[in-house]
């Protein structure tokens, strides 16, 4: 039987040597287990005793040149498929990777895709990556609500594997701010085009508390004309429900750019709190090669 510090060297190995992928932690399942009710690690597998994270980086000029249509220099494109597109194809085979390797190691691996799929919950995914994230060392939660890293501040998308392995768990981060609201002026705040953030939330993960915008989840995903990085025709309500969202997708089509973007798969509605975002850890850390290990 394999010791549990020679598994997570190996997994940390394997993570390092055979992924394509830049940043990875591992979480304890019980830090989780304060999330909501069926959305916890041991909901889906009851034996869960761990969770892997790992985390692939935007291109910096992908988000450079993120904007509106009609702005000289600007453009969705290379953000949705290089940020978004590929990233998730990548960290989805990243998982499957791993699941391969816990298995050939005698233990169950869960994987959830990188995006959520929001047939169960509504508004938001069976799982959540960003929890995982910070309770997996990655980094800590933006008053945005986004994992911020120091390596990357909020330019990273992120997959999850369950699992009923005994690996020893990484550190949660305990560094220097990664938010500093009070030098940017909320940036993300002011950016969000359909203002979907406002009051606040708190959250204890271990034995740390963040504090971080409420988000209005049908806001942050209104397709609004004037303001919005996809165009509708159709005013946002003061405060819109589900049901007026999903009668705005019956009614409107969508512009043309955001068709030839939906070729392969769906499409992300905005990004502009992480496109604002002026975290100045952007460049504190840049990983070469191989994976940064948290813990």
């Amino acid at each position: 039987m394999v010791s549990e510090i020679d598994l997570t060297r190996a997994v940390r190995e394997f993570a390092a040597e055979k992924l394509e992928i830049d940043l990875f932690g591992i979480a304890p399942a019980e830090l989780l287990q304060e999330a909501p009710e069926g959305r916890r690690p041991r909901d889906y597998l009851p034996t869960a005793r761990s969770v892997l994270i790992c985390a692939i980086k935007i291109p910096d000029a992908a988000i450079d040149v993120a904007g509106h249509y009609e702005k000289p220099g600007k453009t969705l494109g290379p953000y949705m498929w290089y940020g978004y597109v590929m990233a998730n194809w990548n960290l989805s085979s990243a998982a499957s990777r791993l699941v391969r390797f816990l298995e050939s190691n005698g233990f169950k691996g869960l994987p959830f895709p990188p995006t959520g799929l929001l047939y169960k919950y509504g508004n938001v995914a069976d799982f959540s990556h960003r929890h995982a994230a910070v309770a997996a060392g990655l980094g800590e939660f933006g008053f945005s609500g986004l994992l911020l890293t120091p390596q990357f501040g909020p330019r990273q998308r992120l997959v999850s594997i369950i699992t009923d392995a005994p690996f020893n768990p990484s550190v949660m981060y305990g560094g220097p701010k990664l938010c500093q609201p009070d030098k940017c002026g909320h940036a993300c705040i002011k950016a969000c085009p359909t203002t979907a953030m406002t009051g606040k939330a708190s959250l204890t993960v271990g034995d740390r508390t963040f504090e971080y915008a409420r988000l209005h989840s049908v806001k942050c995903k209104w397709l609004y004309a004037e303001k919005g990085f996809r165009r509708t025709k159709v005013p946002m309500p003061p405060d819109p429900t589900d049901e007026d969202w999903q009668e705005v997708l019956r009614s409107t089509k969508p512009h043309p750019y955001d068709v030839g973007l939906n070729q392969f798969t769906f499409v992300p509605h905005c990004g502009a709190c992480i496109f604002s975002c002026p975290s100045p850890h952007f460049a504190a850390s840049k990983t070469q090669g191989q994976p940064t290990s948290s813990g």
